[in-house]
């Protein structure tokens, strides 16, 4: 210990100063600190120091010259001194002892190594007392003569630290030998563990060699591998491997989820080695590294290292394991992607060529920079003359040639000026060159204004050194030239910048920071516009005064800390005018310093933000808040979530989270507008706003979608409580301007947390997935998630990624149904419909079409589709057979994209079809979707020659009226129309009126989803041309399609159909004793007699025949109980309808034949002559009525 020793530390840094005081006190040392020089005497002049450490650098008086003074003095003269500096050149040594230092310690130094100096000058203390005197010594340094004179033990104390210095430098020579040898093993394993793995083909093969090469790294002792398992989000690890001293199956047995390196590697993404401590699979005191194996930006596996002495690893072998798991990760990547696509070696071969290009081009551009390096060394700003003994050059610089304006006149191997001639500038330059040359003088920064061979005069800053070899010999001169020309305008840009902070928009103001209180010097015009105040006014004052008593702001500590540490600083204050008003200020402070790099004052820019601030705050608003309801989005709802997760999780509860969407939103936007829907939204938000409480988060995420948190819902029933306030809010209806009175309902799904999920995109995906459901369960229901949901999530997902394969590989094939030409009963055409098979079994059409909608894939399938149909077309054609008009269904998504028009007409000429066999199916919705793309896109293609047919129409929202605006010359009713059109007043009236508007139009019309003779009658009666359906044909083939063809396709009508009666009567009654009564009277009037019991009995034969009078019960009832000859009178209007009661109502009988809903009225029992009278007057009407339609 060195106990009760005084030292003097002198060290201008106070990090230094308090670092070496800490060594010292630690020793038992008393220590006291000087600044500099001029401290120091004073301090020892209070109190004599044992022994003086000081920094040789230092302000006002320097290391030297401290050393100096206390030589000088007797009553110092035999005080150790230590000089301790980053100094190493050997004349700075030479130049201290020459000042009486004692000896010297290089920074950095160790702490030993300072101790032990210290304790040898107090143990040789008396010894150096006792030696004073001194002794000549001259020194040869760098071919220089010094001569010092110094005591001997100081001469000795000098060899005797250079030794120690030696040995030191020797040590950290051996330490980095060793540091490099292990470098070239763990670098030559590297190669090694690389080299090896390049012929490994399976993902097996790569494992089990990379394990076993790791074997030959140093230090090595044992290793295992664990990959990623399949599924996403990755949540679990497999071991697939070990090597060294591990046992595989302990191993797998300690692994589990809470080992700290699998979740380091699923949560904090690492992608360089780390070491981790207290692994579960090893001994307490052991660490290993974990190497993550990342392929692209996801993580594929964990490679954990052991050391052989159980230790961390070092930083530069973690370097070389991230280089080892980035190399297992690319032999990993390339396995896997053999095994995958082995089938696709072509494609292989084309992304090799490409990384080759990829390669040469990387060649081409490093030899680009290479060349380019060349050009900067070229173009440095410096001229540079190499001449030889006799001053002819041997090099220059494009920019000595441009300073000079050519060849440099001083030069003798050029034609030079005689000396009379010459200018003054070369003349000093020939000088300086032979004093070089000559003497090996040194010429330093001349100033000299030349006058340069292309005219120009310049000021350049000349040096001229001689150039000499390792001997000292002197073989030439260096002239080194600098172009200080543009320096002549510094006063002028100083002039301008003045004059642009006065001009500047932001204030400006300077302080000056050697007077206490920082008080302003300088302000620009800009301050006294933005505060109000005038220069006169706030010169002196410090800035606080901008804040008058609003001092309570955080961010004036950036500025006082800026002031007290010397650095720049921003802040962001609120400052106030001279007339009060609050603006944001937007502050930025910079040190100025003076010619000793000292802090004289401080510039700080004020910049004006007010309106950016409150722009801000518009902004961070929208970025949390929905614009159209005013209700937090979906960003703050994310946020609201986990805030409600971890309160949850402290207090060990649950709460609810619902996603509710509104049904059938979407037809309101189209058929409405969207003015109207946003209206519809404003108008929902605010009723489910009035059904939630205080503590609940009512969220729009989006479109017609809403979120609830729940925070307090504990059960099913709470949530359900909740939910049915909303439903019974939203069956309101909804009444907006224009006189447009809506019904609302949703379709709501919610989950609980935790048991549903801990994370916000958790939740809402459950949730979703809950909603989704309960859409499935039909309007105005809610869900609650289960587990069991996620299949149709994963069924989803797999569609998706199916579908992709399926277009790629070209696994859709196309079907065909024949349609028919009602009038000529031939075909005349077919629809192309897609079908997807997979495992023998056929994926529903709208359930992949849907998730081609969702995910983007429509185009793509619809450019399929159409490829596909084209080149059946063509075949066909080909083969000398007439398919009609073959109609595709098109996609919306594809109507608003114009690029569609050009595929379509290359399609066409690809495939050499004529445009008049191609028909476009589009739906109903196309109507209401950015009518103008639309309009154009088939106008374009209408011109070409392409067809347009409208599908599913009267199913939506569109007017009628909207099909002026369209180029349509078909017109598809849709399936739900045919299905009961026989019997179903609605859908019958709709069908006529389709039929009789379109016709008016100039429009045909086909029937679709035909699968009776009854709805095939009840068309052909009603005008339609054409119809598809399974009465006809199924979809089929290709194959099957190119037989029928073959065999013209063609399907004959029922007789019944093609040779109708006029004079048919149908009689229904459900007492067979009238039938049989009134076929012994009427059978021999020439009558075509049809008996019935039911009305859906006699629905069905006037759908078949050519019926013109109908006898029937008044008891008989019509569909739904409904009056049947009001149904009559609905369904074929033409139709002469008499009605047989036992029992005559007058009332009921005269508002029949009033309404128009019965002929005559016959009582029951009748007279013979009297019955056939009223059924001659009734054929008799028939007739007129058959007049009076066409």
């Amino acid at each position: 210990m060195l106990q009760g020793v005084d030292i003097l530390v002198v060290e201008d840094s106070a990090s230094q100063a308090a670092l070496l005081c800490g060594q010292l006190e630690a020793h038992g040392c008393r220590v006291r600190v000087a600044a500099n020089g001029l401290q120091a005497l004073d301090l020892v002049a209070e109190r004599r120091p044992t022994l003086i450490v000081s920094d040789i650098m230092m302000p006002r008086m320097d290391g030297y010259e401290l050393c100096r003074h206390l030589k000088l003095d007797p009553a110092t003269r035999d005080i150790p001194v230590i000089l301790v500096t980053h100094l190493s050149d050997a004349r700075d040594v030479v130049r201290g002892l020459a000042c009486g230092a004692d000896t010297f310690i290089l920074k950095p130094y160790e702490e030993k190594y300072l101790i032990a100096r210290i304790r040898y000058f107090l143990a040789n203390l008396a010894l150096r007392q006792q030696d004073q005197a001194n002794k000549g010594v001259e020194v040869v340094l760098s071919g220089e003569r010094h001569f010092i004179t110094a005591a001997r033990q100081q001469i000795l104390d000098l060899l005797i630290s250079t030794y120690e210095q030696g040995i030191q430098l020797n040590s950290q020579l051996r330490n980095k030998h060793q540091e490099l040898t292990q470098s070239h093993h763990l670098l030559d394993s590297l190669f090694h563990f690389s080299a090896s793995l390049t012929d490994q083909q399976s993902e097996r093969q790569v494992i089990d060699k990379a394990l076993a090469t790791l074997l030959r790294f140093p230090n090595f002792r044992s290793a295992w591998l664990m990959l990623v398992e399949d599924g996403n989000p990755p949540q679990r690890f497999r071991l697939v491997g070990s090597c060294g001293q591990i046992s595989e199956p302990d191993l797998a047995s300690k692994l589990g989820a809470l080992c700290p390196c699998q979740h380091a590697g699923l949560n904090d993404h690492p992608v360089a080695a780390f070491n981790v401590g207290e692994c579960t699979a090893l001994p307490d005191t052991w660490a290993h590294a974990c190497v993550p194996i990342r392929i692209g930006n996801d993580l594929a596996g964990l490679l954990n290292v052991v050391r052989t002495d159980g230790d961390a690893w070092p930083e530069a072998e973690l370097n070389t394991l991230t280089a080892v798991g980035h190399q297992l990760a690319v032999t990993l990547a390339r396995a896997r992607f053999f095994q995958r696509l082995e089938e696709l070696v072509s494609e292989r071969t084309a992304a090799l060529r490409i990384e080759v290009t990829e390669r040469e081009r990387a060649e081409l551009a490093l030899r680009q920079s290479e060349t380019l390096l060349v050009q900067v060394l070229n173009s440095l700003p410096i001229g540079v003359w190499v001449t030889d003994q006799r001053g002819n050059v041997s090099l220059h610089n494009p920019e000595a040639l441009r300073i000079w304006g050519g060849p440099a006149p001083f030069a003798n191997g050029k034609a030079a000026s005689p000396e009379q001639e010459a200018s003054p500038a070369e003349r000093s330059i020939r000088q300086a060159l032979q004093r070089a040359v000559t003497l090996g003088k040194v010429s330093p920064q001349e100033v000299l204004h030349i006058e340069a061979q292309d005219g120009e005069g310049r000021t350049a800053l000349n040096s001229v050194v001689p150039l000499t070899d390792e001997r000292q010999h002197i073989h030439g001169a260096i002239v080194v030239t600098q172009d200080i020309t543009s320096q002549q305008v510094i006063d002028i840009e100083l002039r301008i910048r003045e004059r642009a902070i006065e001009a500047s928009v932001n204030a400006v103001v300077i302080t000056d920071h050697r007077r206490p209180g920082h008080p302003i010097v300088y302000v620009n015009p800009a301050f006294e516009r933005i505060t109000g105040y005038s220069s006169e006014q706030v010169i002196g004052q410090n800035c606080r005064f901008l804040q008058g008593t609003d001092l309570d702001q955080p961010e004036l500590m950036a500025v006082r800390r800026a002031l007290e540490q010397g650095t720049d600083g921003r802040a962001l204050l609120r400052n106030y005018r001279k007339d009060g008003s609050m603006f944001w200020n937007d502050l930025r402070l910079s040190p100025s310093r003076d010619a000793e790099g000292r802090i004289s004052h401080f510039v700080g820019v004020l910049n004006d933000i007010t309106e950016t601030k409150r722009y801000q705050d518009e902004l961070e608003h929208q970025a949390n808040f929905d614009t159209l309801t005013g209700l937090p989005n979906r960003n703050l709802a994310q946020d609201r979530i986990q805030q409600a997760a971890a309160w949850a999780q402290r207090n060990k509860q649950r709460f609810a989270l619902a996603l509710l969407d509104l049904d059938n939103f979407k037809y309101v936007n189209d058929s409405l507008g969207h003015s109207v829907g946003d209206a519809l939204l404003v108008e929902v938000a605010k009723r489910l706003r009035a059904c939630v409480g205080d503590y609940d988060t009512l969220a729009r995420a989006g479109g017609d979608e809403f979120m609830l948190l729940l925070p307090e819902a504990r059960s099913n029933e709470d949530v359900e409580a909740v939910l049915q306030v909303i439903n019974q809010s939203l069956s309101v209806p909804v009444e907006l301007a224009g006189e447009v009175k809506l019904h609302i309902s949703a379709s709501i799904g919610y989950c609980f947390y935790p048991t549903d999920g801990s994370r916000a995109d958790e939740l809402i995906r459950n949730a979703d997935t809950a909603m989704y459901k309960a859409k499935e369960r039909g309007k105005s229901q809610s869900s609650r998630f289960e587990l069991t949901m996620n299949v149709v999530i994963q069924r989803r997902v797999a569609l998706e990624r199916n579908l992709r394969q399926a277009l790629t590989a070209g696994a859709l094939v196309m079907h065909y149904q024949p349609q028919l030409e009602l009038e000529s009963s031939t075909l005349c055409g077919f629809e192309a419909l897609v079908r997807w098979q997979v495992d023998g079994s056929y994926i529903p059409t709208p359930e992949f079409i849907h998730v081609a909608e969702e995910t983007g894939l429509i185009k793509e399938l619809d450019h399929y589709v159409i490829e596909q149909v084209f080149m059946q077309v063509a075949a066909w054609l080909k083969a000398g057979y007439d398919p009609g008009e073959v109609a595709i269904n098109v996609s919306t998504y594809s109507l608003q994209d114009y690029s569609i028009v050009a595929h379509l007409e290359s399609a066409l000429a690809r495939h050499g079809i004529p445009p008049a066999r191609i028909k476009l199916e589009v739906t109903e919705g196309l109507l209401m979707k950015n009518v103008d793309i639309a309009q154009r896109i088939m106008q374009a293609l209408r011109a070409v020659g392409i067809k347009w047919s409208i599908d599913d129409f009267g199913t939506g929202y569109s007017a009628l009226s909207y099909l002026r605006r369209y180029p349509f010359q078909q017109l598809k009713i849709d399936k739900a129309f045919v299905d009961d059109v026989h019997i179903n007043i609605e859908n019958a009236s709709m069908t006529r009126a389709i039929i009789s508007m379109a016709h008016s139009l100039g429009i045909a019309v086909v029937a679709e989803g035909v699968e009776t003779v009854e709805q095939l009658s009840f068309l052909l009666q009603a005008g339609c041309e054409q119809i598809q359906g399974y009465y006809y044909s199924p979809p089929l083939p290709a194959a099957s399609c190119t037989q029928l063809l073959a065999n013209d396709g063609g399907l004959r009508l029922p007789e019944v159909l093609l040779h109708r009666n006029p004079r048919t009567l149908l009689i229904v009654d459900e007492d067979l004793r009238v039938h049989s009564y009134l076929f012994r009277e009427l059978a021999q009037q020439g009558y075509h007699i049809l008996n019935v019991d039911s009305a859906e009995a006699a629905l069905n034969v006037l759908a078949i025949n050519a019926v013109g009078v109908v006898l029937a019960d008044t008891g008989i009832h019509g569909p739904q109980d409904g009056d049947f000859m009001h149904t009559l009178k609905t369904l074929y209007p033409r139709l002469v309808r008499i009605a047989m009661s036992s029992y005559l109502d007058v009332d009921t009988v005269l508002q029949a034949i009033n309404e128009g809903a019965v002929f005559r009225y016959l009582t029951k029992p009748w007279q013979p002559e009297q019955l056939k009278h009223q059924v001659r007057e009734a054929f008799h009407q028939h007739e007129l009525n058959l007049l009076q339609t066409n």
